[in-house]
């Protein structure tokens, strides 16, 4: 029976860890990388030269970009402890060792259905390469600009007035009327209390972007995990808004 690949990448760890005599240089960064790898054995139809009539496996391992010279360093090590767990599965020995990188996808949250003005537009491309490279604390400032943007269209769209130097929150709470007056009657209370929870809402995500975003100089940055919770929350009132406004 052959071994699952998740158990064998997980024995593999194990055994690495509790190993005394196999030279690997940074070995707490192999075990941390090892874990979050893609691991997988292949079996081939390529004879051995070990015994009659068996087979090659190969050891498959895929990790992100930056971590592949370690593991690539590594790989004699590896092999030759993998070789005593992998034993012999069935016809097959493990005999080679490759490498990989994990191609690396990111989720593009869009926002094309606020491209309502060339600024925004702008400001939404932007964004979308940043979130394409995974730098959601880039993409989060750009985000804000074309929320800023779009609420303010959707102002003048309206014929109501603002402030140039208006907030985000000020500029939601001159809407919030509008979009409380399209609610449901039935539901209307509890949904209006939440639309006013969303302006607290909006003034964090400000605050967020003027103190800890790349927009000024500031000292912290935003998380890419927060930054990317922040986006979702302002796509999530956008597509909102379209809908009742």
């Amino acid at each position: 029976m052959k071994m699952n690949d998740i158990d064998f990448r997980n024995t593999l760890v194990k055994a690495l860890e509790l190993d005394r005599t196999t030279p690997i240089s940074e070995k707490s960064k192999v075990l941390s990388t090892l874990l979050k790898s893609n691991t997988y054995i292949e079996y081939t139809s390529i004879f051995t030269r070990q015994e009659w009539d068996t087979y090659c496996a190969i050891l498959h391992i895929q990790v992100p970009v930056e971590n592949y010279e370690l593991i690539k360093k590594a790989e004699k090590g590896l092999l030759s402890i993998a070789k005593k767990i992998f034993g012999k599965q069935g016809d097959h020995y493990l005999t080679d060792i490759e490498t990989g990188i994990i191609v690396t996808s990111h989720e593009v949250i869009d926002f094309s259905g606020i491209s309502v003005t060339d600024v925004v537009t702008k400001a939404i491309e932007d964004a979308e390469l940043f979130m394409r490279d995974g730098k959601f604390d880039s993409a989060f400032d750009r985000v804000h600009t074309a929320f800023h943007g779009y609420l303010r269209k959707k102002l003048d769209d309206l014929g109501e007035s603002y402030e140039e130097s208006d907030t985000l929150n000020q500029l939601y709470n001159k809407l919030h009327t509008y979009v409380s007056s399209n609610i449901a009657a039935d539901q209307s209370s509890i949904i209006k209390t939440a639309l006013r929870s969303a302006s607290g809402i909006i003034s964090s995500i400000n605050d967020l972007r003027n103190r800890h975003s790349l927009a000024h100089p500031n000292g912290s940055i935003i998380n890419s995990r927060e930054a990317k919770l922040c986006i979702k929350l302002v796509k999530d009132l956008t597509d909102y808004i379209e809908q009742v406004v």
